[in-house]
């Protein structure tokens, strides 16, 4: 494990230690979770923009143009359900 050091500002700082207090976590578990967040939305975002261009690719094919039609058809939910599974590691 690799140990890093962090100039942080006073205010921020401060909000950070509040919910350090009422989360009842150390600082070090506090901020490993909000990378761990970070990351991870950072990667759905990744998924998200590599899904556009790929339905860019299939709109402008015209053979899979049939496969589009289903995919707007579908579920935005399901969309959601399936880019949750993946952030969990679960897919």
């Amino acid at each position: 494990m690799k140990s890093i050091l962090l100039k942080i500002d006073d205010k921020l700082l401060e909000e950070m230690d509040k919910q350090v207090k009422k989360m009842n976590v150390s600082r070090n578990g506090y901020i490993k979770m909000a990378i761990e967040q970070y990351n991870k939305s950072w990667a759905r975002k990744d998924l998200e923009e590599q899904l556009r261009r790929e339905v860019e690719i299939i709109k402008n094919d015209k053979a899979g143009w049939a496969e589009f039609k289903e995919w707007e058809e579908a579920s935005l939910v399901d969309l959601n359900k399936y880019l949750d599974k993946i952030e969990n590691g679960n897919a």
